[in-house]
């Protein structure tokens, strides 16, 4: 997979391109149809599979109040590649871009050798984001290029959206937040030094900085996290750490029965049920006690998982 952070880099452009296009913050369900829709069209038509992002995204570059995002950018492109797309376009999100017309945007697509581009069914683009999805086909078909909406995907009667994820991660409510995206909800990134806190407390833990300005969950939960070393069950905290009187968001974890070195590795922490929010404990020796009672209750959340997933 190639990424490209600007359309001039692109030069090879002999062979057509299925483009999908959006934000994909996530990468649910409602995305995977878009997704899954241009690599049809790409592999019946011989062309090569793109999407193209944004960054910023949209609303971070419109909005004041900012939601915390679901997926970095980082998280994007792994999930780009493990769905087997050829190219990404990562384009900067600016006043220009923004304010190109409608037709300035399709030409875009046509000097890019794009034969098809499929988008959500509320998709909207042009200056100040007037035209939709009625325009790009037509205008698409002036170039031709063929144009495909998606319908939105629906759970319980209610359309998936990243929306609609951040408020069940803030519930809580992981469950249906795997449901949802199709596998469990994760952090990534590498293993920086702390301050030793947790191993002083028997507790050593893998730390990673977010690297968002607002984390879209917080709290203690039971996980299940891949490291260079295998697959391990542990108990993670995202949040400032207020009993040590921390400022900034960090993940930390701490991984039953590993001892292995993971300073500078990469770490992907798939959060599996919340056990409960973060609180500022009198002392350290509180704090020690309820991390012991938070890796026994993890324990038993994650066996009576694992006791499920068997048995279906």
């Amino acid at each position: 997979m190639r990424l490209y952070r600007h359309f001039a880099d692109y030069q090879d452009r002999s062979q057509g391109i299925a483009l999908a296009v959006g934000n994909f913050d996530g990468f649910h369900q409602g995305h995977k149809a878009v997704i899954d829709k241009m690599l049809v069209e790409a592999r019946e038509h011989g062309l090569k599979s793109a999407v193209m992002i944004f960054e910023p995204q949209p609303l971070e570059f419109f909005g004041r109040t900012v939601p915390p995002r679901l997926y970095t950018l980082r998280d994007k492109l792994k999930a780009f590649k493990q769905a087997g797309l050829d190219l990404v376009f990562c384009v900067s999100f600016t006043k220009a871009f923004c304010s190109l017309a409608p037709e300035e945007f399709v030409e875009l697509l046509y000097t890019l050798n794009v034969k098809t581009v499929v988008v959500g069914s509320l998709f909207s683009f042009g200056r100040n984001g007037a035209a939709e999805f009625p325009d790009l086909k037509l205008l698409c078909a002036q170039k031709g290029i063929g144009a495909f909406a998606i319908n939105a995907v629906s759970s319980e009667g209610q359309r998936i959206s990243s929306t609609m994820i951040r408020a069940l991660l803030n519930e809580g409510q992981l469950d249906k937040v795997e449901q949802l995206l199709g596998r469990p909800f994760s952090m990534s990134g590498r293993v920086v030094r702390g301050q030793m806190l947790g191993r002083k407390l028997g507790f050593p833990t893998a730390n990673v900085n977010l690297l968002r300005k607002v984390s879209p969950l917080d709290g203690v939960f039971a996980v299940q996290v891949k490291t260079p070393y295998g697959v391990f069950d542990g108990v993670a905290n995202v949040g400032s750490r207020p009993t040590v009187n921390g400022t900034r968001s960090l993940l930390e974890v701490y991984l039953f029965d590993f001892s292995a070195d993971l300073y500078g590795r990469e770490i992907e922490v798939n959060f599996m049920a919340k056990l409960r929010a973060e609180h500022k404990f009198a002392d350290l020796d509180a704090l020690k006690e309820q991390l012991r009672r938070d890796c026994a209750q993890a324990a038993q959340v994650l066996q009576q998982r694992k006791i499920q997933v068997q048995a279906r």
